[in-house]
């Protein structure tokens, strides 16, 4: 009898055990899960931001695109055209650098990533008033590209965190 009671101890242990690895099982799956749903929730956030941070950018890009495209000589187009294209992309710049450093990012996003966006956007900013400043001028050009190039810097931190591709904003704007 004593045995049989013993077993039946043992036998309930062993039940009991395995249930409660169970439910610790159950718990860590669903964190993982949860954290899962969290990340891509946050990945999201942050393509759908900068979906709209691209198309911002378009627009202050345009004149100096349109600016650049008319100084090529098979174009032959006008120097008083050229003129009107380099104070408007001079004047899209300036209004750049002023607006971008204010641009909302969303509170979706990560306390962190957010700083990190106000960061790359101060780089982003200078980056159009060097480029404003600069229509012609080679090493004012380059300067520019290098303070845009911080800014796709600080913003592919993010991407990799997530486990995201780099982002290529110079490739959308041109």
């Amino acid at each position: 009898m004593k045995k049989a009671a013993t077993l039946g101890i043992v036998l309930l242990l062993a039940l009991n055990v395995g249930c409660s690895q169970e439910k610790e099982t159950k718990g860590k799956e669903q964190t993982t899960t949860e954290a899962s749903s969290s990340k891509n929730a946050e990945k999201s956030a942050l393509l759908d931001f900068e979906v709209n941070l691209g198309a911002k950018l378009r627009d202050y890009q345009a004149p100096f695109n349109a600016y650049t495209a008319a100084l090529d000589p098979e174009k032959k187009t006008p120097k008083s055209e050229i003129e009107k294209m380099k104070k408007t992309a001079k004047s899209a710049g300036a209004k750049a650098a002023k607006e971008i450093p204010d641009l909302d990012v969303p509170s979706s996003l990560p306390k962190d990533d957010q700083q990190t966006f106000k960061a790359a956007f101060t780089d982003l900013g200078a980056s159009y008033q060097t480029r404003a400043d600069g229509l012609g001028d080679e090493k004012k050009t380059a300067q520019a590209d290098e303070e845009f190039q911080k800014f796709q810097d600080q913003v592919n931190k993010i991407h990799k965190k997530l486990g995201l591709i780099d982002a290529n904003f110079a490739n959308e704007l041109q």
